[in-house]
């Protein structure tokens, strides 16, 4: 009876102690790929915002889509 008493103990223990040293550290590497992750769509979309060929390339495109909506869909 004192075994199980001693396992509930330590499984209370476990659960309410908190999430071990090595998880909280795998918590602050997957914090810091995401970071990363994030800063570097920035640097991609602010690259690709600041290139004219992209922005002529996509606003043609939206203007082709849109005028060939106004015209019914009977685009080429």
């Amino acid at each position: 009876m004192s075994s199980i008493k001693q396992f509930y103990h330590a499984v209370l223990m476990r659960l309410y102690g908190g999430v071990s040293g090595t998880a909280r550290h795998q918590r602050g590497a997957s914090a810091l790929e995401y970071i990363v992750l994030a800063a570097a769509l920035i640097i991609i979309i602010g690259g690709l915002a600041t290139n004219t060929t992209v922005q002529d390339a996509l606003n043609s495109a939206f203007s082709d889509l849109f005028s060939d909506a106004s015209n019914g869909g009977g685009g080429t």
